[in-house]
């Protein structure tokens, strides 16, 4: 039962102190806080075949930069509907995208054909520190669990008292003991005398 309570302990202690490294560098890597955006692109008339010949006529950079929960708006006022992404905007109406990943993503706004969607957590982001726990808290636990053990053996290369072997050998080696009575002169003999 020691045992158990003893890896129980180790594990779940690791696994939380490696949760605790986790929050921190999420608290480091995400920088100040602040609330979401919403970054609306209007889309004119004529823009796809602007980008058909090859210009960017929306001024898009190939790199857009969001925070983790801002909003995209694409205001879509040319006659055909573009992409971005998975998200489709038909043309005459507004399409909303919060963005949440980083990805490159099929888009029909730049030249290029494609953009990198680049997205930094928040510090409120605290599911990231999640799968990165998970992964390597118990593991990390368990060997350190095995270290401890392995330590501890090299300490105490005995067996326990309660181990049938580590019993026996106490028996054996008190019949073998040294008895001073036993050495000497038995006195007269019970057997019969040599005939020589």
């Amino acid at each position: 039962m020691r045992g158990t309570r003893e890896a129980t302990v180790v594990v779940l202690g690791t696994t939380m102190a490696v949760f605790f490294i986790c929050l921190v560098a999420l608290w480091i890597f995400a920088g100040p806080g602040r609330m979401p955006e919403r970054r609306t692109i209007v889309i004119p008339t004529g823009t796809a075949d602007l980008i058909a010949a090859g210009q960017n006529p929306l001024d898009l950079p190939a790199n857009w930069s969001f925070r983790s929960g801002d909003v995209l708006v694409l205001d879509n006022r040319d006659k055909v509907g573009h992409y971005v992404g998975a998200w489709f905007s038909p043309y005459g109406e507004a399409t909303e995208i919060t963005v949440t990943v980083s990805a490159t993503v099929f888009c029909t706004l730049h030249p290029a054909g494609e953009i990198y969607i680049d997205v930094t957590p928040r510090r409120t982001d605290w599911i990231l520190a999640v799968p990165p726990t998970l992964m390597v808290g118990p593991a990390f636990g368990l060997v350190l669990l095995l270290a401890l053990r392995l330590l501890r053996h090299l300490e105490d290369p005995e067996p326990s008292t309660n181990n049938a072997d580590g019993q026996r050998r106490r028996k054996d080696e008190r019949s073998m003991e040294f008895v001073p009575e036993a050495t000497e002169d038995p006195g007269p003999s019970s057997l019969p005398p040599s005939q020589e």
